[in-house]
């Protein structure tokens, strides 16, 4: 009757967890130093040098890309300047009044 509320894929994960351990302090394991180590790999504090070839190729190709979409790019760094050389000047009536000023 009271078997029905027992979850026992959960009390399996946490036997097996702990089976582990016991094995990892038995084979003279730390446990302490092995979750620090998969913890600083995960992170990305332990990661191995790229191969020079490949680090100096993609840096090559990366600067390539960044010099080509910087000249894609160059109006839109400030849009309004982009704007003003694109659409040409008023040309202006020296008779019309100024801006703001009606006439009388």
């Amino acid at each position: 009757m009271g078997f029905y509320g027992v979850h026992y894929v959960g009390l399996s994960v946490v036997l097996g967890a702990g089976l582990l351990t016991l094995w990892l302090l038995v084979s003279g394991y730390s446990v302490r130093d092995l979750s620090a180590r998969a913890i600083c790999c995960l992170t990305g504090h332990l990661r191995a040098r790229p191969d020079p070839w490949l680090e100096s190729t993609l840096r090559k190709a990366l600067s390539e890309f960044d010099r080509e979409l910087a000249v894609i790019l160059r109006d839109r760094a400030n849009p309004l300047r982009a704007m003003a050389s694109a659409r040409p000047a008023r040309s202006r009536d020296p008779e019309s009044p100024a801006d703001g000023q009606d006439e009388v």
